[in-house]
């Protein structure tokens, strides 16, 4: 085993493009800035070896609620009303498939943004 085998998965990103995916789980964990986004399990529906990046709905912020909400209009939602609404819907996803896009944001970073774009099932 080679010394740095253990991050090979970060070679294998998808390229920018269109996905389908199934939502498997979402969670909310505290990162090191005191932040809880909304972290998703997401399962890429083909056989590829490339992995997805990870999708996480960054909330605490106007922006990224905003953005939440109209990727959950996308899937088909009416805006939730309230927290525990919001909470129902996001349970209803999972086992959704849906199409995402997977795009570079920062270049010089690296940084990539998954985007919920429509319910396929």
């Amino acid at each position: 085993m080679g010394l740095f085998d253990d991050i090979n998965p970060k070679f294998k990103e998808l390229e920018d493009g269109r996905y389908i995916v199934r939502i498997e789980a979402f969670s909310r964990e505290k990162t090191v800035h005191n932040m809880r986004p909304i972290r998703w399990e997401l399962k890429l529906m083909n056989e590829s070896p490339l992995v997805l990046p990870t999708k996480f709905s960054h909330i605490e912020t106007d922006a990224g609620f905003q953005i939440l909400m109209r990727e959950l209009k996308n899937l088909g939602y009416a805006k939730p009303a309230s927290a525990r609404e919001l909470e129902d819907i996001l349970s209803d996803l999972k086992g959704s498939i849906v199409e995402v896009s997977v795009f570079t944001t920062n270049k010089y970073e690296n940084y990539r943004d998954v985007r919920f774009l429509r319910s396929v099932y």
